[in-house]
């Protein structure tokens, strides 16, 4: 959810001693006694071996101080303030003839026309590609993921100085010369230290992008070239792929989209009040922030009336705070991160502090460097043990609220049921207050950095306790992608619906609450049988298995008995299908006899007369670094090949770019694919939907010659037969790989009725797979309904 409206963000830049002594018109050793004489003095920030102050605090401080009676200037009157005298500082500056700053939220150069979002992905993973390395030398890939995020942020908040650096680039480019990758390099981080400057970010990018060692300017400048063609929602997708390159422990990975969406809408939608403030305790990427304000900004398009969502947060993280600076800021947001050295419940917190939307993902099962915290520190529902931060990060959460406010936050789902004496003493104390509203168990490997199962804690202010907990389960709703798993929109939807038609908060009409969604199992539990249990706050321990969908058929939305009874529905439906094709069966295998098809008329001919063989592109022409989700043209592995057709190969795809300069290996409707390397399986015909695939090296193309006389259908029931992979696995073992090559697997012999004779097997054949695939889906019709009964007579629903 990115939101698309015009930033309103004014310039909060940070200024040094220097600056300051000049605003408030004193000398620069005063500013230095004042900082050792009043302790409310802003504290400086340290980037660059240098020390900034956020000019808003300054002025801030600067108010309350009155200009002594003999400093005061004529124009001064009695009650004047160093931070009026300030101010009008900043206004006369302003008034000066200058050269005009760029807006920091209209690029004065646009893409002619909005490029698809598969184009900003391609050129993604090319910026992350062997031009990475050529950019970046010894230095890490987080130095060169500044560099990438920096040029984007850089192009689309500063027309002026985007331009200025894509010129610079150009002619260091041209000019070549030892040292101009450096000198460019040096360049663009004083422009875009510059930029963050003004709107009130640390000047970190020169002393990161030092660590660089670019090959020459010319790899650099391409680097620039490509940036300028990103779309602006392109940081997110820098930032994905950036994950897959790197290994992130549980400090650093960022959180997936899909659940900054879950989180920000579950915790704005079930707020009494209009959310004003948002807060972080430990900012990643910003990502939770941003969902935030993406999430506000729908509300004002209702009600523009209301002021536009205020964030804040916190990290020990310099790159963290970096980052999510950007981020923020290229989404109009004023950047609010402070780092922070001490954890967030070390300091005090006043009214001022709190938030009504307090979305986070802290880092997981962290120890607590201070320990002294535990001791010092107020925890209302009990003090947290010391060899983990995980119930500190929840009870700061809670204290952070504004009464009506809403929290979400990523926690471990062991948290939920941890055997711990002081984690099972706060659950229980939370849940008498009546602070948790919902916990919702996600799907497993949605993080890049830890394989930790995980859930989403909806928490609300102690001054509007819930009657009930609700727990949903998840776990189910992940789609793979490579590695890892995605929570994608639908199921993020699923999920608001399974919360709204438990909930119906008070910004829904009665009218508009949607029946709970069947494939996603919930419990709604008291909070009085979670105190007189173990009370738990892990969905598994209160949603049964027996609710949990096997699959989207069959749903948790009804009870047992109806559920049986479709289901036995389904058994007797498919018992008319089975004996339909039983009957169908019998009578084309009774037009058919052994003796009728082994006349005169067949022949035996080598699989190479028969068809072009073709091995698959290798892996130098397509790897596994050049597939992706972001593809569109799908690529067929060893592993797709199933019961002798090609499944959707999922997130296997490439760039329409590389198909076309591997055209001649595409699949067309017809072809036979076959396993080259690796374990030998059955072959696969190619669909007409599927012309225009690609196989991988593993694979090998059999097309049919024109003058062949073979029906595709019959050569594949042919190579399907165990003798013929048996024969082609003696072959493939043969080598130390095992593989086969086109030349031994062209010497299979196949035998050939007339052509007429060949289709009408394939037909007997094809009917009997239809008959066997009748019977197996009776035979899990069966089971499925045996397994439902068994819970109605082993588990009858007690009597009301």
């Amino acid at each position: 959810m990115v939101s698309n409206h015009t930033p309103q963000y004014k310039d909060d830049p940070q200024i040094t001693r220097a600056r300051i002594a000049d605003l408030a018109g004193i000398t620069r050793p005063t500013v230095t006694v004042w900082e050792g004489r009043f302790p409310d003095f802003p504290s400086p920030r340290k980037a660059g071996g240098t020390d900034y102050f956020l000019q808003s605090d300054v002025l801030h401080w600067l108010d309350g101080r009155r200009v002594p009676r003999h400093l005061r200037r004529p124009e001064e009157g009695e009650e004047a303030t160093y931070g009026a005298r300030a101010r009008q500082a900043l206004v006369q500056s302003e008034m000066k003839p200058h050269q005009p700053a760029a807006s920091p939220v209209e690029p004065q150069e646009r893409p002619a026309r909005r490029p698809a979002r598969s184009g900003n992905v391609q050129l993604v993973r090319t910026l992350m590609g062997p031009l990475a390395d050529q950019v970046r030398g010894p230095g890490s890939m987080v130095n060169y993921l500044h560099l990438l995020l920096a040029l984007h942020f850089l192009r689309i908040v500063s027309g002026a100085r985007w331009i200025e650096v894509r010129t610079r680039a150009a002619a260091f480019a041209a000019a070549g010369g030892p040292g101009a990758g450096s000198e460019l390099l040096e360049h663009i981080g004083r422009e875009i230290d510059g930029e963050v400057r003004r709107l009130g970010m640390l000047p970190h990018f020169t002393d990161s992008l030092a660590d660089l060692v670019p090959k020459n300017a010319e790899v650099l400048s391409t680097v620039v070239g490509l940036v300028g063609k990103l779309d602006r929602d392109a940081f997110d997708l820098i930032i994905d792929e950036y994950e897959t390159h790197a290994r992130l422990r549980s400090r650093e990975f960022f959180t997936p989209k899909g659940v900054v969406r879950l989180m920000a809408a579950l915790a704005g939608n079930s707020a009494t009040r209009a959310p004003r403030i948002a807060y972080d305790p430990y900012v990643r990427g910003g990502e939770c922030l941003a969902e935030g304000f993406a999430f506000s900004e729908l509300l004002r398009q209702r009600h523009p009336e209301r002021e536009p969502l205020k964030v804040f947060g916190q990290t020990p993280v310099d790159a963290a705070g970096l980052l999510a600076s950007l981020n923020l800021a290229l989404r109009g947001v004023q950047p609010g991160v402070r780092l922070e050295s001490k954890e967030p419940w070390a300091g005090a917190l006043d009214s001022a502090g709190r938030a009504d939307l307090v979305l986070t993902n802290p880092p997981f099962n962290m120890k607590n460097s201070a320990g002294q915290a535990r001791r010092t520190g107020t925890w209302p529902y009990g003090a947290p043990p010391l060899d983990n931060d995980n119930f500190a990060y929840v009870q700061h959460v809670l204290a952070s609220l504004r009464e009506g406010g809403r929290a979400a936050m990523v926690m471990p789902t062991k948290a939920g049921n941890s055997a711990s004496a002081a984690e099972t003493a706060i659950r229980r104390a939370m849940v008498d207050a009546g602070v948790v509203e919902c916990v919702v168990a996600l799907p497993a490997r949605l993080f890049s950095g830890t394989a930790v199962p995980v859930s989403v804690w909806l928490l609300r202010h102690p001054g509007e306790p819930c009657a009930q907990v609700l727990f949903l389960d998840a776990r189910h709703l992940g789609t793979r992608k490579g590695p890892r798993s995605v929570l994608a929109e639908d199921g993020v939807r699923d999920l608001l619906d399974a919360y709204w038609a438990h909930s119906a908060p008070p910004s829904r009409h009665p009218d508009e609450v949607p029946e709970p969604p069947r494939n996603v199992p919930s419990a709604l539990v008291d909070r009085k049988a979670l105190l007189d249990g173990a009370c738990s706050l892990n969905p598994v321990d209160h949603i049964g298995p027996a609710a949990r969908p096997a699959d989207r058929q069959w749903g948790s939305g009804e009870d047992t008995a109806k559920t049986a009874e479709r289901a036995w529905e389904e058994v007797a439906r498919l018992r008319e299908r089975c004996a339909d094709m039983d009957a169908h069966a019998d009578s084309s295998c009774g037009q058919i006899t052994p003796g009728e098809m082994s006349g005169a008329a067949w022949r035996t001919q080598r699989l190479a007369d028969l068809c072009e063989i073709k091995a698959g592109p290798s892996f130098t022409q397509l790897g596994t670094k050049d597939r992706g989700p972001a593809g569109m043209v799908p690529v067929v592995l060893p592993r797709h090949l199933r019961e002798g057709r090609i499944i959707d190969t999922g997130e296997e795809r490439i760039s329409p770019e590389l198909a076309l300069r591997l055209a001649h290996f595409k699949l067309k409707a017809g072809d036979i694919v076959c396993v080259r390397a690796g374990k030998p399986g059955p072959p696969a015909i190619v669909g007409v939907g599927q012309a225009g695939w690609l196989p991988t090296a593993n694979l090998t193309r059999l097309r049919v010659r024109e003058d062949a006389e073979v029906d595709p259908a019959y050569l594949l029931a042919w190579l399907s037969r165990p003798e013929a992979l048996a024969w082609v696995e003696d072959r493939a073992a043969a080598t130390a790989a095992s593989s086969i090559s086109t030349g031994s697997l062209g010497r299979l012999e196949v035998r050939l009725p007339p052509l007429p004779e060949q289709r009408r097997i394939t037909e007997l054949l094809a009917d009997l797979e239809e008959q066997a695939l009748a019977h197996r889906e009776l035979a899990a019709a069966v089971s499925r309904a045996r397994g439902l009964l068994a819970e109605q007579v082993m588990n009858p629903t007690p009597p009301a």
